[in-house]
């Protein structure tokens, strides 16, 4: 069940984006981090219709990892929802919202679609070494630590090894890392989106 908040901001995003049309679909715009079962970005951007349902599921019933994107992200993309690993790690796999997914069963679109643990693939890690504590010479191996995935991050020696095959981009790591500015970001290459389905929300 959403707010009355959220239904508000839906019905205004069914009105605008519509009206939106061609023009600001042609504008610039980046790739983001998505959350857990969304699918193909062309049709996300049509189907999404900006309430913040999704957001506020995470906040409330989550790790709060979501957050509306902005005018750096591209004006096609501002209001739908992306995942900040700076705010908390997503959960979806090995956490909190695992077989739960707050986010996918808030969205009364179906621009999130119900996926199974082994689906979720939001994106992967790049990793800077000129910022690694361990790389320059220090004693830090936090993201190997905490990273759920086995076999996803392997310290050789006293060097993180980062396997982007077998990371599911739930940014931990990111979230962990004690660099300051940090050695980790999350991008959503090798992300793993879904084909729209009427219905497909739940």
């Amino acid at each position: 069940m959403i707010s009355r908040r959220s239904l508000l901001r839906a019905m205004l995003g069914a009105l605008l984006v519509p009206l939106a049309g061609v023009s600001i679909a042609a504008l610039p715009s980046r790739r983001v981090v998505r959350p857990p079962g969304a699918i193909e970005e062309e049709r996300f951007l049509e189907i999404c219709v900006r309430c913040g349902a999704c957001i506020e599921a995470c906040f409330r019933d989550g790790r709060g990892t979501l957050e509306p994107c902005g005018l750096p992200d591209g004006p096609p993309l501002i209001g739908t929802p992306k995942v900040n690993p700076l705010r908390a790690p997503c959960e979806a796999l090995y956490g909190k919202c695992e077989n739960k997914l707050p986010c996918i069963r808030s969205c009364p679109t179906g621009a999130l679609k119900w996926v199974e643990p082994d689906e979720i693939k939001l994106g992967s890690v790049k990793w800077s070494p000129r910022l690694c504590i361990a790389f320059l010479g220090g004693t830090c191996l936090v993201c190997a630590e905490v990273c759920p995935v086995p076999g996803a991050i392997t310290p050789e020696g006293r060097i993180p090894i980062f396997h982007l095959d077998r990371c599911v981009g739930c940014g931990r790591c990111v979230y962990a890392c004690p660099a300051d500015p940090k050695a980790l970001v999350l991008v959503p290459d090798g992300e793993v989106r879904y084909r729209w389905r009427r219905g497909s929300s739940r």
